[in-house]
């Protein structure tokens, strides 16, 4: 590849639950000149969210990388994976009762030379920190999002909102989902860090501060100082951070402070 790609990720259980149904996967495939991550937030009681998020990114990472669609568009490929991942959770959860109405989140992104391609599903979010600012490239599949768009509520409102919890679309529920994939690829630039998470992040660390850490500390720090916060502010729900950063990271840890 033409630019470094630097991948770190911390999950954890955070303060209040006793198992962690995030799921995190990341792949580099040389032959495609591709990498691949994935963050996903599972749904649907104590044992099944774990096995929705896992089974969304073994899933993914399964029919992304298939030898049959290599050749095909990248943009189609994260959307058939999608499909595909939905596909699975939803016969799973038919097959098990103790699974019924299980489901995942999911947000993706895929790095090829010099490009980088971003799909989802649900209220997990990626961003992108460049040029001294932090851009959400997500859109939440969300109650909150839904009223947030409308105008019933504020910015201010929709954080920490009562209703935070009421995902739209997600993975597994019904037959059949409709991934959201961004049409475009973005083209890279060195120094570009994206940054993958699932809610029990933005529940609690709001873009500002995320983009303070993400900008400031080398990818693995970030990760680690973003889900200790998270757990400082109650650590409420599993949380999960992933960095890309293209480029070199950097050399000396800076101290954060917020």
């Amino acid at each position: 590849m033409d630019r470094k790609v630097i991948v770190a990720y911390r999950t954890d259980v955070g303060l209040e639950r006793s198992e962690n149904q995030d799921a995190y996967g990341y792949w580099s495939d040389e032959a495609s000149l591709c990498h691949l991550l994935i963050v996903a937030d599972g749904m649907g009681g104590a044992a099944c969210g774990g096995v929705a998020s896992r089974l969304a990114v073994h899933m993914i990472h399964e029919r992304f990388f298939n030898q049959a669609e290599r050749q095909t568009p990248i943009t189609e490929r994260l959307r058939g994976a999608i499909i595909e991942a939905n596909r699975a959770i939803y016969h799973q959860a038919a097959s098990d009762p103790r699974c019924y109405g299980m489901g995942s989140t999911c947000v993706i992104l895929a790095v090829t030379v010099g490009r980088a391609y971003l799909a989802h599903v649900g209220d997990s979010r990626i961003y992108l920190v460049r040029d001294h600012r932090i851009a959400r490239l997500t859109r939440d599949h969300s109650r909150v999002q839904r009223m947030l768009d409308d105008g019933l509520i504020t910015e201010e409102e929709a954080h920490g909102h009562p209703d935070s919890n009421m995902i739209e679309r997600s993975l597994g529920p019904r037959a059949t989902v409709e991934p959201e994939v961004r049409p475009e690829p973005i083209e890279l630039r060195s120094g570009d860090t994206f940054v993958l998470c699932t809610d029990g992040l933005t529940g609690l660390v709001r873009d500002e501060e995320i983009f303070e850490v993400a900008r400031h500390a080398p990818a693995q720090a970030a990760c680690d100082a973003l889900v200790d916060l998270a757990n400082e502010r109650g650590g409420h729900d599993n949380v999960t951070v992933g960095i890309a950063r293209i480029g070199d990271d950097m050399t000396l840890e800076a101290e954060v402070r917020l």
